[in-house]
């Protein structure tokens, strides 16, 4: 048992021995060196499109490949069997280029491959393609119609094939203003200018050297259809100066504007028959339709209308003072401000703030509160509330939010509603000073109290508890035509029970009287402006009295100064311009005319101005012409006549 064992022993120790390394043994553990590593792969390097050529021209490039050892063996194999294949293309097996006559026509692809010359020779393929553009050709000639003012054309020059980019020209004649041909020889643009035009479209490739071919060219521009466009803004300001103008578009130009029958402009503004502008200064505040006809010189003529609206509005104007405070009554008020001064007490006046005038009864409670924060958290706005005189100056009688005394004894101002919760919105409760059933005037003040100039700072205003006091209205009476009936209403507003009036001072027109029942009448017998004060006492207790100064014109009888029906307007000149104002005598401005043609449609090349009665423009049509014109004032008298105009051919 013993031997045994240290055979064992003998034959695991040379079991190690030769393990560790001993008798010499090829390992890495020994002397010797590493083996190479393999050799990079070979590899086409060129890219897989080829620079391209024309069919039929002669054709070279040369491929490369790195990582090749010794020399090169380059061939070419189609891709497919239906695949379009270099044809007239072979290469040289040792230099790897690519050359021949380019016998096909469009895209063509090849597979490449290439062995090198080592022991072991390694192999690389790529696919590769080669487009050959048809030559540069032309048609014999080329026509298109297009439309005045089309942008999407759909016309192409019909000159084929080139190698891209093509350039195209015109070496005669002239394209129509507004059009060309871009480098696809799609034609692109928009013709301002109708009529035919004739010319040759030279084309030139990017080929070296480059090829070239012409054709002559035909282009017919005919006119767009006669559309009037919607180009007047939809509100304008009262009493400021306006001027806007009619866009047409098509037809053949130059073109005329008129009214249609029946309609008129806002008062105060008129219309330029010949260059479609509407100028003037607007006075009288309202909403006005109206339709206008553009008339083009096609022969026959075309036309075209569109229907407007301007709603004629007071301008907003400032009101950052008393003096241009915004009236308000009971309910709200959406605004914007800009930026005040931090601090409010004793800060200068910022730029533009927001002034609103309350008109209360003595006694009243009136309840003012902004919301802007508690509308939208995200608004920069942290409001401050003030109530001020006439002359800006803050008073005593009010309560500030979270108090529920009878007292109002605080100074007019809030900045936050409360401060647990948080609220930067502002509020008051204001006592107006002075004896009931007597009116007072005050004025709240609304501003920004960190000054963050945003175009964001929007808030509403809410007041409630306002008590309108007795008014008299209005202060300028519907103008009294002199020998004609006459009525008129005078209002109370805001009065209670019955109501006693009396006039004060100054004197009624000769002729007419007060009546008990709020009513001027009569028939007024002598022309002039005249004015007097009225007062007005309701039935409370104490009752209110109220004054109105009232201003009312009585002017001569109203009529047309023109002979009895029909009457002949002065002759006009065929192509000549013309103008003519129907007279008038009496009556009350402002006036509004209508005017109806016995055709239906506008007498040729005039326009008729709604304000003014006057009859303008180029007439373009010779012969007799009837309609009737109407007048109407403001004091309701109206007036008409049948007219005749006749267009002759003048030297």
């Amino acid at each position: 048992m013993r031997s045994l064992r240290l055979g064992i022993i003998c034959f695991c120790a040379a079991v190690a021995l030769s393990a560790c390394g001993g008798g010499g043994g090829n390992n890495n553990g020994g002397g010797g060196s590493p083996p190479p590593p393999p050799p990079p792969a070979l590899t086409i390097t060129t890219a897989s499109i080829l620079s391209g050529t024309l069919q039929g021209h002669a054709y070279s490039t040369t491929l490369s490949a790195s990582n090749g050892q010794g020399a090169l063996h380059w061939s070419i194999a189609p891709v497919s069997s239906t695949a379009l294949f270099v044809t007239g293309l072979t290469m040289d097996a040792n230099t790897g280029t690519l050359s021949g006559t380019a016998n096909f026509g469009g895209t063509a692809g090849f597979i490449a491959t290439v062995t090198d010359s080592a022991s072991t020779p390694q192999l690389a393929t790529k696919s590769f393609t080669v487009t050959a553009y048809q030559p540069l050709t032309s048609a014999q000639s080329q026509a298109a119609t297009v439309t005045e003012f089309q942008t999407f054309l759909n016309v192409h020059a019909g000159i084929q094939g080139g190698f891209p980019p093509v350039a195209y020209s015109v070496s005669s004649g002239t394209m129509p203003p507004g059009l060309k041909f871009d480098s696809t020889g799609q034609l692109v643009g928009s013709a301002y200018q109708t009529g035919t035009f004739q010319f040759t479209l030279a084309a030139q490739d990017s080929f070296s050297p480059p090829e070239s071919a012409s054709q002559p060219f035909t282009i017919t521009v005919t006119s767009a259809t006669l559309t009037l466009q919607n180009s007047l803004p939809s509100r304008i300001a009262v009493n400021r100066p306006f001027s806007g103008r009619l866009v047409a578009l098509g037809g053949t130009p130059p073109y005329s504007f008129a009214l249609a029958n029946g309609n008129s402009l806002p008062f105060g503004l008129s219309l330029n028959p010949n260059t479609g502008v509407v100028s003037g200064t607007p006075t009288i505040a309202g909403d006005y339709p109206f339709g206008l006809i553009v008339t083009d010189s096609s022969s026959p003529m075309h036309t075209a209308n569109q229907q407007f609206n301007i709603d004629v509005e007071a301008a907003l104007g400032r009101n950052d003072s008393p003096a241009t405070a915004t009236p308000m009554d009971n309910g709200s008020i959406q605004a914007s401000i800009s930026p005040y001064i931090d601090p409010p007490n004793g800060a200068p006046t910022a730029g533009d703030n927001d002034y609103y005038k309350l008109v209360s009864l003595g006694g009243s409670v009136v309840h003012v509160e902004t919301v802007a924060k508690r509308s939208n958290p995200n608004n920069p706005l942290d409001t401050v509330i003030e109530i001020v005189d006439a002359n800006s100056a803050r008073l005593t009688l009010c309560r500030q939010p979270g108090d529920t005394s009878t007292t109002f004894a605080s100074s007019c101002i809030n900045d936050d509603i409360s401060a647990s919760p948080h609220v930067q919105d502002s509020a008051l409760d204001f006592q107006v000073p002075g004896q009931p059933n007597i009116a007072n005037t005050f004025y709240v003040h609304v501003f920004d109290w960190r000054g963050d100039a945003r175009p964001d700072m929007t808030y509403s205003l809410e007041v409630s508890g306002v008590v309108d006091p007795l008014t008299v209205q209005p202060q300028t009476l519907p103008p009294a035509e002199r020998g004609v009936a006459y009525g008129a209403t005078v209002f109370a507003a805001n009065a209670k029970g019955a109501v006693s009036w009396s006039l004060l001072s100054g004197s009624l027109p000769p002729g007419l009287s007060l009546d008990t029942n709020e009513n001027i009448i009569g028939t007024p017998t002598t022309t002039g402006t005249y004015k007097f004060t009225l007062q007005a006492t309701d039935s409370s207790n104490p009752p209110q009295t109220a004054t109105g100064q009232e201003t009312l014109v009585v002017v001569d009888p109203f009529q047309i100064n023109l002979p009895a029906s029909p009457a002949a307007l002065p002759s006009a000149c065929l192509s000549q311009p013309y103008s003519f104002q129907i007279p008038t005598t009496g009556g009350a401005a402002p006036l509004s005319w209508f005017f109806f043609a016995d055709s239906g449609i506008n007498w040729p090349g005039f326009a008729f101005e709604p304000h003014s009665g006057s009859f303008s423009g180029v007439p373009t049509q010779a012969g007799s012409f009837s309609g009737s014109v109407q007048v109407l004032d403001a004091a309701h008298a109206s007036d008409s006549r049948q007219i005749t105009l006749t267009v002759s051919t003048c030297p």
